[in-house]
């Protein structure tokens, strides 16, 4: 069909963005309501301010071992690895089996409810105080961080000296509480915005943005305490289900269906990368379209 176009301008202190929606012209009822709900949907603010960050491939929800794994597959040379705010050190194990010559190291603060439950002792787990990580500039490939960040009391420094200890061109690959209910001593729950502010502002480049669980999801397992008896309730994505429903009857494409289960996520899955040196020239490539 005809192809119609708007073109908008979102500008706020660090960018200026032009946002081009090209949609199909109506041709009958259904098409004209499909038109108006692509278009309402991308009109908006919250759409303008994240659409950059979301993947337009898959719209399955993600985690961030497999986030991790699909990383280090695709990048072979990433052998140095910090769990950041390891906790009991479980995903030592987890790195060992998925590619044991990886060099792995993990730092967390003394007095965290997952620490105090940490048995025996290891030499590659080391205590910090929150925001000073004890390593040399350069020192990682990659920075693993598994629902770490809502539970830090400064974030923004926190954040700003990962980019340090990483090498040029490394990796933050994360999680975050977003419409998660308060559980282990959390602080600050993140919303989408709220990761590409701390980022980039500590020097980071993100190169999107995931839904993990849905909110209804964790509300429903906090309320069953994690029940074993009933994971067959509490183990299901609700809210993802009527936004897939929606979008097939609506026609959405991947994005804007990202963007809705963005906005009504549990727990939020994304990437950041320390720049390299403006000679060397590369680029943020999107290595994690498959979750």
């Amino acid at each position: 069909g005809v192809i119609t176009g708007r073109i908008r301008l979102s500008c706020d202190k660090r960018f200026t963005k032009v946002q081009i929606i090209c949609l199909p012209d109506c041709h009958s009822a259904q098409g004209c309501v499909v038109n108006i709900l692509n278009q309402r949907i991308r009109a908006l603010e919250n759409f303008i301010s994240l659409q950059e960050f979301l993947t337009y491939q898959c719209s399955r929800p993600c985690n961030t071992k497999n986030y991790i794994r699909t990383h280090l597959i695709a990048n072979p040379d990433s052998d140095t690895i910090l769990d950041l705010g390891c906790g009991e050190g479980g995903s030592r194990e987890f790195f060992a089996k998925l590619f044991p010559e990886v060099i792995w190291r993990g730092v967390d603060i003394a007095d965290s409810p997952e620490v105090k439950n940490r048995t025996g002792s290891a030499v590659d787990i080391v205590t910090f105080d929150g925001i000073n990580l004890p390593y040399e500039d350069g020192s990682f490939d990659v920075i693993y961080c598994n629902q770490v960040l809502e539970h830090v009391r400064n974030p923004d420094a926190l954040v700003a000296d990962a980019l340090r200890v990483l090498k040029p061109g490394g990796f933050f690959v994360g999680s975050v509480s977003y419409l998660e209910p308060y559980h282990s001593h959390s602080i600050f729950n993140f919303t989408p915005y709220g990761i590409v502010s701390v980022f980039t502002e500590a020097g980071f480049k993100l190169n999107e943005i995931r839904q993990g669980e849905d909110a209804l999801q964790l509300i429903i397992r906090q309320i069953l305490n994690r029940s074993k008896l009933m994971r067959w309730l509490w183990n299901r994505n609700y809210l993802y289900f009527l936004i897939r429903v929606l979008s097939f009857i609506a026609r959405l494409d991947s994005a804007t269906q990202n963007f809705l289960m963005v906005q009504f996520a549990g727990h939020l899955v994304f990437s950041a990368r320390r720049p390299v040196e403006p000679e060397q020239g590369t680029t943020s490539p999107r290595f994690l379209d498959e979750c």
